[in-house]
């Protein structure tokens, strides 16, 4: 298999899956109304979504792009 090929297949792929995560959190947070606390909660997800990976040795950048 061409590597470039895999490479632009996970790329998509990972596309098209955070679409869909996005689309639910939203989905999830339209009934708050306030956006100060829409905005802390999505802050919250940033931060614990960054400590998880800079709690792991082989996470990388490339990765998790």
């Amino acid at each position: 298999m061409i590597t470039g090929v895999l490479c632009l297949e996970v790329l998509v792929t990972t596309i098209i899956a955070w679409i869909g995560i996005w689309g639910l959190v939203d989905e999830a947070l339209t009934n708050i109304e306030d956006q100060r606390i829409r905005c802390v909660v999505y802050a919250i997800l940033l931060g614990g979504a960054l400590l998880a990976a800079g709690l792991q040795n082989q996470v990388t950048v490339c990765g998790l792009l």
